[in-house]
């Protein structure tokens, strides 16, 4: 996923480094969501400053990079370690602050060490970057035609597709109760410029979702379940991979 494509963590991802952070959450009436923003949103202006610090040729879309900022940054698996663990070092700044509580205070102490940490391990790991980068798919808009299957309840996910068949971040998976006696019909809506295709992924639990088409649909198009039902494809993806790396001065090619 790109970093400009929403939290690169969710509530659940906490829990793994700290088990009693939702009750934390309950019990000092603080927004883990609103903190996951807050900490995306600092995260990303540290990234755009390194970017902006190495200039030409560390990063190929150095001429443009204050208009571009952070659109084309892939996150990596060592800036959503970062991610997490600078918002829990937020959450309990914010804990602390609130309560003057020596336990917040360590717990922030904690975590402020965790994220430079992983601040730095993410800068001399690379910025990845994706040299066309393709932006997280919406919702996507379902209607239905007439067809023998069913009353069915459908997971289903979007992605946008390049010309050159990279594949940006599914959408949110989302559900749709497709009536008896029609077909579930999936649009991909408000395409990238980069896009020339979408892909569906569809499901009948979240475990389940796979790739329903063999090609890409077309842009302005929809996808229609044939008749025969679904079928067992690949499972989506979790969107690019860098094709470049910014550390240290210097650009990497991946590979």
């Amino acid at each position: 996923m790109l970093l400009t494509d929403g939290s690169p963590n969710d509530d659940e991802s906490l829990q793994v480094y700290e088990s009693a952070i939702l009750q934390a959450s309950d019990t000092e009436r603080i927004p883990l969501r609103a903190k996951l923003h807050l900490a995306l949103e600092e995260i990303s202006e540290d990234v755009l400053n390194v970017l902006l610090a190495h200039g030409v040729p560390s990063d190929p879309q150095a001429t443009t990079r204050r208009l571009k900022g952070v659109s084309d940054v892939v996150v990596t698996r060592q800036m959503k370690r970062w991610h997490a663990v600078h918002t829990l070092e937020v959450f309990y700044r914010d804990a602390f602050n609130n309560q003057l509580n020596t336990r917040y205070q360590a717990k922030f102490d904690e975590y402020h060490d965790l994220s430079e940490n992983a601040r730095d391990r993410t800068y001399q790991y690379g910025i990845g970057l994706a040299l066309i980068p393709i932006p997280r798919a919406q919702t996507p808009v379902f209607s239905f035609v007439a067809g023998l299957i069913v009353e069915t309840i459908y997971y289903v996910k979007v992605s946008w597709v390049s010309a050159s068949g990279q594949v940006g971040d599914p959408s949110e998976l989302t559900t749709y109760d497709s009536p008896a006696s029609s077909l579930p019909v999936v649009t991909a809506v408000n395409p990238p410029p980069v896009a020339t295709g979408f892909n569906v992924y569809m499901g009948l639990s979240p475990e389940t979702v796979t790739l329903q088409n063999t090609t890409p649909v077309a842009v302005g198009g929809s996808f229609t379940l044939p008749g025969s039902g679904l079928v067992a494809g690949s499972p989506p993806g979790c969107g690019q991979t860098p094709d470049v790396y910014v550390t240290g001065g210097l650009m990497l090619r991946r590979g």
